[in-house]
């Protein structure tokens, strides 16, 4: 079982779908999200380059340096005035880089036909969000259009890393992969409280998606206990969409999130939304409190767990923040949402790590 391989390719997969806020959400907290995107991708990819051949560890290693130039990219964009012109010239270089290193890394043999495929899927990624950053440059229009670019990305991003984790460790170890989609989910759950707009709400629906599908694999593999925990997580899943499928619509008519304290007002039904997640929090807090029974988890997967109940705590905090407060959370939120984010990642890495090699 090629298990530091999972483990650093699940954080490649959690920091490349991060790395899409910018495009995704508005504001400043959206450039948050992202830039710590690019840090676990990075971390994620000096993990993950010692277990391909020498063809991939070439590929991991400009993708490496377009993560670099991209976080530069994006302080540039933080510029007034010129700072959009100049953050595009810049992003060109990273495009350029990342494409040659995803054809590089589909001549990797570590990586199988399956993972071949995911790297067609992360190429096409990259032209996408490239076209949407073109779109983005427009005054007005672009904050509507470069989200739907950014959207179709994040897609392919999250199938194409997906597919590249399942060609390296095979068909035997699907548990793992499974927590992939788990992982995947969860952190595009918790962006939706970290960033704002209406991108957010249709990545949060997406990862719900996502969260049910990795739930539905894992279930059958663990014992009774677990099997009960998932099953009321699922309820929470249930909750979630619902929640997200208002969330868009009210968000379409909030205006960007220009202060750094706080956000304007919330509306009836951002209210609505809020309530919603934080029952989709509630139930899901419940379920993995039951979950840590499981004989399954080791102390490592346990302390996972842990990160998780405590990630959804700051989610319902940031949720009732966002949306129940007079002026809602600015700032207070999103640093409530960014915690959870990292909760939820080394959670799920550690229970990932703990359930990997005795399913």
């Amino acid at each position: 079982m090629k298990t530091k391989g999972v483990i650093a390719s699940s954080m490649v997969l959690a920091g490349s779908l991060l790395t899409t806020y910018n495009g995704v959400g508005r504001g400043w907290a959206a450039t948050i999200v992202a830039l710590i995107g690019f840090v676990i991708f990075m971390i994620g990819l000096s993990k993950f380059k010692p277990e391909l051949d020498e063809k991939g560890k070439g590929a991991i290693g400009l993708l490496f340096i377009a993560a670099i130039i991209g976080i530069v990219a994006m302080f540039v964009g933080l510029l007034p005035l010129i700072g959009g012109i100049l953050s595009f010239l810049i992003l060109i270089a990273v495009v350029v880089l990342q494409i040659i290193g995803y054809s590089k890394l589909k001549g990797s043999t570590s990586i199988g036909t399956e993972g071949i495929s995911g790297a067609n899927l992360l190429l096409l990624s990259i032209v996408v969000l490239f076209i949407g950053a073109v779109f983005g440059l427009i005054p007005g229009l672009g904050r509507f259009i470069e989200p739907l670019f950014a959207l179709g990305a994040l897609f392919m991003i999250v199938f194409g890393w997906l597919r590249i984790q399942k060609g390296f460790i095979g068909e035997t170890t699907m548990n793992a992969h499974s927590i992939s989609y788990i992982l995947a989910g969860m952190l595009l759950q918790l962006g939706s409280t970290a960033a704002s707009g209406w991108g957010t709400s249709v990545a949060a629906g997406l990862g719900f998606v996502m969260f049910l599908l990795g739930l539905t694999k894992l279930r059958d593999t663990l014992d009774q206990v677990g099997k009960a925990a998932v099953q009321l997580i699922l309820i929470a899943v249930y909750i979630g969409l619902a929640a997200s499928v208002i969330d868009f619509f009210a968000s379409l008519s909030v205006p960007d999130p220009t202060s750094f304290f706080k956000a304007p007002e919330p509306s009836i039904w951002e209210r609505i939304a809020s309530l919603a997640f934080i029952a989709s929090f509630v139930v899901s807090l419940i379920g993995f409190i039951k979950f840590k029974e499981s004989e399954l988890l080791d102390d490592n997967g346990k302390s996972g767990v842990n990160m998780i109940i405590i990630s959804m705590g700051l989610a319902i905090a940031a949720s009732i923040f966002t949306g129940l407060l007079p002026f809602g959370g600015g700032f207070v939120a999103t640093v409530f949402g960014v915690g959870g984010l990292f909760l939820v990642l080394f959670g799920w890495l550690n229970i990932q790590e703990a359930l990997a090699e005795k399913i």
